[in-house]
């Protein structure tokens, strides 16, 4: 637990007004007869300047401010070497969008979407025999979800209180992950 400030803060200002009430006459003495003085020796130079130079150098200086934003700007001639991230490969691509599934069923979604066009791309690059269906029912499930419907399909409760019913974007990412991989090696094996 924190202590008040307030009976700090009463001591500090307490202690300044005293000392300001007691020091008074060393402050007039030290910073404001000095300010005045060198107020007064500024008011003396500046009447002694002609009005019509201050009006000449304030036309001036605005002119010179306006020519600067009208002139168009002035790029080099010589493009300057940027560098450009590194594009992420497929792999990283695939790391990110896990690390982001945990964040919603969006992510979820988009996750379910990516398997899914893979296993479609399977499917075509099997041949008429196609892709053998998962002995698992919850990894076509999943499948299923990311390529024939929508996030929105797998709506969150209103409440943060209520925990979200298990859709088919809640299975475990490895096992889609390793069907998909023995269905590559096999589709690998049937063109040899």
């Amino acid at each position: 637990m924190t202590r008040p400030r307030w009976p700090v803060l009463l001591v500090l200002v307490v202690g300044s007004l005293l000392l300001a009430y007691l020091l008074r006459d060393l402050i007039f003495q030290l910073i404001v007869v000095p300010l005045a003085y060198l107020l007064w020796l500024l008011q003396i130079y500046y009447s002694l300047i002609p009005q019509w130079l201050l009006w000449t150098f304030l036309v001036v200086g605005l002119l010179l401010v306006v020519l600067w934003n009208l002139l168009p700007e002035i790029t080099p001639s010589r493009p300057r070497d940027t560098k450009r991230p590194q594009p992420k490969g497929e792999v990283e691509a695939l790391a990110a969008w896990i690390s982001n599934s945990r964040r919603g069923n969006y992510f979820k979604w988009q996750l379910a979407n990516r398997f899914g066009r893979i296993a479609r791309g399977l499917d075509a690059a099997s041949g008429p025999v196609g892709r053998q269906l998962s002995s698992e029912e919850a990894v076509e499930k999943y499948l299923d979800a990311g390529m024939n419907y929508s996030f929105v399909d797998f709506l969150v409760p209103g409440s943060r209180f209520m925990r979200p019913p298990r859709t088919a974007l809640d299975t475990d990412i490895r096992r889609v992950a390793d069907y998909l991989e023995s269905q590559m090696e096999n589709s690998s094996d049937r063109r040899r």
